[in-house]
């Protein structure tokens, strides 16, 4: 059995998602212009087992975004699932959300911003490119090359863009624990675990 726990909290967005194998039961997101993790996570966890008719003790294992995101979000979020994992002496695993979504999409850009600057990463013909002018980013969306957009941001950079991208018909999405499942099972399947839970090193913005 694979029954997997998969916690996101890098930034404003918390997400959470219930998985057996490579198979989504339940997904719960919350989005908000603060951060809410601290006061969420915990119902959210509980509501999303007992939606599915569970129990903490049928987990598997538990998995949380390794970054990169917000500092605070990521340490709440890594404390949680380590604390789960410890308690039920289950497998924790590590995803990063970059290199994931360039396994399952191609020619799409991330925008990502924390309280003092933006950053743009395009992922383009098996090519990386950061930190994409507004000129050369415009140029493409203008071409149709760029059609889709991951807003792995605060959540009032989202209302920003919003209206030009409904205007230009580009899809867009949030981060959202779902977009993972596929990476954390095959994780777990190949044994791909933390060995040493006294110690987590993780990436922050």
């Amino acid at each position: 059995m694979a029954l997997i726990l998969i916690i996101e909290t890098s930034t404003t967005i918390c997400s959470i998602s219930l998985s057996y194998k490579n198979l989504l039961l339940k997904n719960i997101n919350c989005y908000n212009l603060y951060f809410q993790h601290i006061n969420r996570l915990h119902l959210f966890i509980i509501k999303i087992l007992k939606s599915c008719n569970f129990e903490f003790l049928f987990l598997d294992a538990i998995a949380f975004n390794n970054g990169p995101g917000s500092y605070t979000s990521l340490k709440i979020g890594l404390a949680i699932a380590k604390g789960i994992s410890y308690a039920l002496n289950i497998p924790l695993i590590s995803f990063q959300f970059q290199p994931s979504l360039k396994e399952l999409y191609n020619n799409l850009l991330i925008l990502i911003k924390d309280k003092y600057s933006q950053y743009n990463i395009l992922y383009f013909e098996k090519k990386i490119f950061f930190n994409i002018n507004k000129y050369y980013l415009f140029k493409l969306i203008k071409k149709n090359i760029i059609k889709t957009f991951f807003l792995y941001t605060r959540y009032d950079l989202y209302l920003e863009l919003s209206n030009i991208l409904k205007l230009k018909k580009i899809n867009y999405y949030f981060i959202n624990t779902k977009y993972f499942i596929n990476i954390v099972y095959y994780k777990y399947k190949k044994h791909l675990f933390f060995k040493d839970k006294l110690y987590l090193k993780y990436n922050y913005i």
